[in-house]
């Protein structure tokens, strides 16, 4: 008996590592760009993760078929494909359906840099012919592959994902280089617009945006062949230290992109500027995580291997119940209110002396509505409950962030701090004044503290949710029954069911990671395309 059950536990064990390792299982991808390079790594990375049919697609023949062969010509292909060609490009999609049924992703990477079109230009010096040759291929072809992808997903039936490659220069300006930016800000606009249209049939559109990575194409841009040099100059832009951004690290994003873990990110760019148990060995703290958002984060830490997980909530019996349930072995619970800076000190001395290093921070306690009234207006506005407002949702978020970070210096520890934003932190609504204004402040505070932290490589980041089904979110719009699910629903674009703790916690669980390694000073929301 004792053995059976021994072999059932290691039985399930390998399913849950299986499940994690293959979050792409039986998908088909077509990879534009993909020879060399983001695009290549991205079809390594594609098929690690279980994808049954990946379709490379470049016009660099030989680089491209080598590169299928290398994978296995059991599950990757490559077609000839130049995307400034729509008639290419319908192509390509048509016969990736035809030969395997459907399509499920289209990570569309294909571009062109400088010295192919000698993009480095100013506006006062712009060839205009040039341009021309660029943006036929880094938006007219994006733009192409979108839209014929979109087609066969909704015809049939897939609600799949597209992933585009944008660029730093999608949300930067330069004085050179004015037609790359142009183009990719382009297919940012494409993005967000693509995204609001097919979000109606499931379908997921967002972005990539690297910084400086050490592809062929940067390296056109910088007209140097030689590896350490090219690292060199790209090192120093960024905030963050501990290395430099390999195609790889933008390979990981786009996998969380094209699979469920984003179930409900649609029109973002995810900005990279800055394995199967992901948190394996990790120490976390979890703040608010008796309940909701929180408690799912938990679960899903230990789901990925994490060591140690502190949940910290005022929930004293809720808050020993989920530990209990996820095991004691590696879950505990303190009480701890985030308004008193002394508790969250404790808080975190605590657990680095019973653990040993602080790894990661999820700082997620909040309050909302009925608690405090929070659905006053600016002329109506009782400063006494923003005091309480601000104490938990700024205040406290900033105490969290502080003794976190700390720990993580004084330990040498390149920890990842992550702080639960809303999206009430991009826009404005009439009522819930003070709780928007806490959540632009979280927001203010990461984006400050990445650079700060940046130069010990840990990372600052937050998550923007809509509205979930949490306990808060029922105290705030005062419901409890499950048909009101349904209003919640019709706030999305993306139609995909109700958004679920759970896929908050993928989120959160991928900024944890070391998946993220190069993403500091981001916003990640999980909105589901929120209607504004």
């Amino acid at each position: 008996m004792l053995h059976r059950s021994v072999t059932r536990l290691k039985q399930n064990k390998m399913a849950d590592s299986t499940s994690s390792n293959n979050k792409l299982q039986g998908k088909v991808a077509i990879i534009t760009g993909g020879a060399s390079g983001m695009g290549e790594a991205t079809a390594r990375e594609f098929a690690a993760h279980g994808a049954r049919a990946i379709v490379i697609a470049d016009v660099q023949d030989e680089k491209g078929q080598n590169a299928a062969v290398s994978i296995g010509s059991n599950v990757c292909t490559y077609v000839h494909c130049d995307v400034s060609d729509e008639e290419q490009v319908k192509n390509l999609v048509e016969s990736t359906v035809k030969a395997y049924g459907r399509l499920d992703i289209m990570f569309s990477n294909a571009g062109v840099g400088r010295s192919t079109h000698a993009c480095d230009q100013t506006v006062l010096d712009m060839d205009l012919s040039a341009y021309d040759k660029l943006m036929a291929v880094n938006a007219r072809g994006v733009a192409a592959c979108v839209k014929h992808a979109a087609r066969a997903m909704v015809e049939g039936r897939v609600r799949g994902s597209i992933v585009c490659t944008a660029s730093i220069g999608a949300s930067v300006g330069s004085e050179k280089l004015v037609d790359y930016v142009m183009s990719k800000h382009a297919v940012l606009g494409l993005v967000r617009c693509a995204s609001l249209k097919l979000g109606a049939y499931g379908i997921r559109v967002n972005c990539v945006s690297p910084g400086p990575v050490g592809t062929p194409l940067l390296k056109d841009i910088l007209g140097n062949e030689n590896d350490e040099e090219v690292d060199k100059v790209i090192e120093p832009n960024y905030t963050l230290k501990g290395g430099v951004v390999r195609p790889k690290n933008v390979a990981d994003a786009v996998v969380f992109l094209a699979s469920e873990d984003s179930q409900f990110v649609t029109g973002h760019n995810l900005a990279m500027d800055g394995g199967f148990l992901r948190l394996q060995g990790k120490v976390a703290i979890i703040t608010g995580g008796a309940s909701g958002m929180g408690e799912a984060t938990a679960r899903q830490f230990a789901a990925h291997g994490a060591r140690a997980i502190v949940i910290a909530d005022v929930q004293d019996e809720m808050g020993q119940k989920v530990a209990a349930s996820i095991g004691t072995n590696i879950c505990t619970y303190i009480h701890c209110d985030v308004r008193d800076e002394e508790q969250v000190k404790n808080m975190v001395d605590s657990t680095v002396k019973a653990h040993g290093s602080l790894d990661i921070m999820f700082s997620n306690a909040g309050m909302g509505r009925a608690t405090l009234t929070c659905d006053q207006t600016a002329l109506d506005m009782d400063m006494s409950a923003y005091d309480e407002i601000m104490d938990v949702n700024a205040r406290g978020m900033a105490a969290c962030v502080k003794h976190a970070a700390k720990a993580m210096v004084e330990g040498h520890v390149k920890g990842s701090i992550i702080c639960t934003a809303s999206i009430g932190a991009s826009i404005g609504t009439e009522n819930f004044a003070d709780y928007v204004m806490s959540k632009h402040a979280v927001l203010g505070l990461v984006r400050c503290v990445s650079l700060k932290l940046g130069a010990y490589g840990i990372r600052v980041n937050c998550v923007s949710p809509g509205a979930v089904g949490t306990p808060l979110l029922k105290e705030m719009l005062w419901y409890e029954n499950e048909e009101e699910d349904k209003k919640v629903e019709s706030y999305y674009y993306l139609k995909a069911g109700v958004l679920r703790p759970k896929n908050v916690a993928d989120a959160v669980v991928f900024l944890a990671s070391e998946e993220a390694e190069f993403i500091t000073g981001h916003n990640l929301a999980v909105d589901g395309g929120y209607k504004a």
